[in-house]
């Protein structure tokens, strides 16, 4: 059963994917969901919190995905480079399940930073730079040469998946597995030479 919450949700996401969250009105948003002003307020108290909602919500799953997806050593002692196929994958996995949070995610990732999109996504990108932090710190125990390293390589890797979910959501790539694996391949050449 869809809660009015629930619908609000999916509606603000689908409306900010497709128009960005700047150019939608509270209007627009209560129209779309089929509720009044005071019932977006009652569930959300603001557009704003609305938005932080979402992310929080959204992007949050999103982030315990990537951070099971990303555990080292996990089941795979020594294998990274399976560990960061498993996490490609929940990222590409994540914008093929849900395009239009996907685009609200790399949009509030990387508007301003001071707008209200970045800063409702900083918190949720700080737990994502972390879990790939801890990857990378983790896997620095079995690969000397990373040790030091964890965050550029983060950074860099994070970086990398949102390129091939931002190519996938143009449609100008369909990543599959035996693409993921090169691609995953090609960054650890980088990251131990």
């Amino acid at each position: 059963m869809e809660t009015t919450r629930g619908r609000i949700l999916d509606e603000a996401t689908r409306l900010f994917a497709a128009r960005g969250y700047e150019a939608v009105g509270v209007q627009d948003l209560c129209e779309s969901s089929g509720v009044t002003k005071p019932t977006l307020y009652y569930h959300f108290g603001s557009k704003a919190g609305l938005l932080d909602a979402l992310l929080r919500d959204r992007f949050g799953a999103f982030n315990a995905e990537v951070r099971a997806a990303s555990a080292y050593p996990g089941r795979r002692r020594g294998d990274l480079a399976g560990v960061l196929l498993s996490t490609m994958e929940a990222f590409v996995g994540s914008a093929r399940a849900d395009p239009d949070f996907a685009r609200v995610r790399l949009a509030s990732s990387f508007c301003p930073p001071s707008s209200d999109s970045y800063r409702a996504a900083r918190p949720r990108l700080e737990e994502l730079y972390g879990a790939l932090t801890d990857t990378f710190e983790a896997a620095a125990s079995e690969h000397g040469n990373m040790a030091g390293r964890a965050l550029p390589y983060a950074a860099s890797f994070i970086g990398t998946a949102d390129s091939y979910v931002g190519l996938y959501l143009a449609g100008d790539l369909d990543p599959d597995e035996p693409f993921l694996r090169r691609a995953v391949h090609y960054f650890m050449h980088g990251i131990f030479s």
